[in-house]
Parts: structure tokens; sequence; C-alpha cells
């Protein structure tokens, strides 16, 4: 994997956080924890942007499992960078609630066709994961994270990149 492509990058508030990064080559990750506000949805956004500039194709999976709530622009911003680059994604699979699909993630998913997979047991999507990134369970423990300086966004909270 590219040095560049080896860093997670956590953004956060006083709602909940997104850490996001590269888990193998080709495969990104993001996790939702907590509540997403409009600030921190639109930062992700920003980010994601950026990032599916610089590449051709990329499997994407979500863990949005413990995201106890979220802002509708957050969510918004989201659907719609999904549904501007869908062609860019080839796999995106998508962790839900334990209860299942909102009507709004039913819809999101219609919209978006193939190739989104949303899921609501933990389990299978660590299967489908680890299927495309052996390493990911590794990658994503924090224990194994060097920590560099935190770097301040303005409008965010704190953001930390993790190696």
């Amino acid at each position: 994997m590219p040095p560049h492509r080896s860093v997670f990058e956590v953004l956060s508030d006083a709602e909940g956080s997104v850490t996001l990064g590269w888990v193998a080559e080709d495969v990104f990750y993001t996790r939702f924890t907590g509540g997403l506000s409009a600030t921190i949805g639109m930062a992700h956004a920003a980010r994601l942007r950026d990032l599916l500039a610089g590449v051709s194709s990329l499997s994407y999976f979500v863990d949005s499992g413990t995201l106890s709530h979220y802002e509708l622009l957050a969510r918004s911003a989201f659907a719609r960078l999904i549904l501007e680059n869908r062609r860019k994604f080839s796999e995106l699979v998508m962790l839900t609630w334990s209860v299942g699909a909102t009507h709004a993630g039913a819809a999101f998913a219609t919209a978006v066709g193939e190739p989104i997979t949303l899921l609501t047991e933990a389990r299978e999507f660590e299967q489908r994961l680890v299927a495309v990134a052996p390493l990911a369970k590794q990658r994503l423990d924090p224990r194994m994270w060097e920590k560099p300086a935190a770097v301040k966004i303005p409008a965010v909270t704190s953001v930390a990149a993790f190696k």
C-alpha cells in the first residue's frame, strides 16, 4: 500500500466521529460512531470527494452499525457524493443499524443500484471486508496505529491521522 494510503483520519465533534482510511490497496473504509453532525458529515464528504478524484475505482466499506443519529445535511452530502460517483465504486458495502435499513436507506440503495450491498449483521460485514482486505482487522485496531500530532480543520473540533 503506498505511504499516502496508510493513514487513518478521525474527524470528530461533540456528537460523534468518523474514522476513514485505506485498509488495503483499492479498499477504503469509513466507520461512523455516535451522532453525525452536519459539520462532520460535510467534512467527511469533502474528504471522500478528494479521494475519489484521485482514483479510477475502489471498494468502499461503510460501517454505520453504531451510528445513533445523523443530521439531514450530513446524510444528503454523503448520498449526493455516492450518486455522483457511483461508477467509481467496484463494490459498496454498508453496515446499517441492526434493526435494518430505514426507509431512507432502502431508497438510497435503490437509487444507487449495483454495486451497493446493505447489511445488518456486523459479522457478515466483517467477513466481506476481510475477503477483499485480509489485514483489515489488524489495520483497524487503534492499538496498532502510530499517533502523530493532531491536525485542526476549521469547523471541525478535532482531526487526528493514524498510521
